[in-house]
């Protein structure tokens, strides 16, 4: 895989995902590692900041299939949400649409999400996540 220097992927789909509790409000969103473009940007409701990663990644591998992008590969400096994509359920009691609708796609999609790479970011090798909010 092409990167920097540093080892720092240079192509592929990064996502971030973040929980405002002062404004109520979660969001995620893709960015394009070549370009720095945001691919896509949403608001979940008010959720938790580990709905938001995950539903950051759900978003991005349907972009992958929906936009024939390539390469097919994911970063999210979330674990959490790594391990309830790769589970295809996100274990969290607050159940809520976005949520369903995401875990029904994985289901569905589960032949061609096969081809889609999900991959933790290295924030401690490559610094914040590009699609980072900075909210920190």
């Amino acid at each position: 895989m092409i990167g920097s220097p540093q080892g720092r992927p240079a192509v592929g789909i990064a996502t971030d995902g973040a929980h405002s509790t002062k404004q109520g409000r979660t969001r995620y969103r893709g960015v394009d590692l070549a370009t720095g473009s945001i691919l896509f940007s949403h608001q979940a409701g008010n959720r938790t900041a580990n709905v938001g990663e995950f539903l950051g990644v759900v978003a991005a591998a349907r972009y992958i299939l929906e936009h024939h992008y390539t390469p097919a590969v994911v970063y999210t400096d979330s674990t959490t949400a790594i391990s309830w994509y790769r589970a295809g359920r996100a274990a969290t009691r607050r159940r809520c649409p976005d949520v369903v609708r995401a875990e029904v796609f994985l289901r569905l999609m589960a032949v061609p999400l096969a081809a889609v790479e999900i991959r933790h970011w290295d924030t401690r090798r490559w610094g914040e996540v590009p699609a980072d909010y900075g909210e920190k």
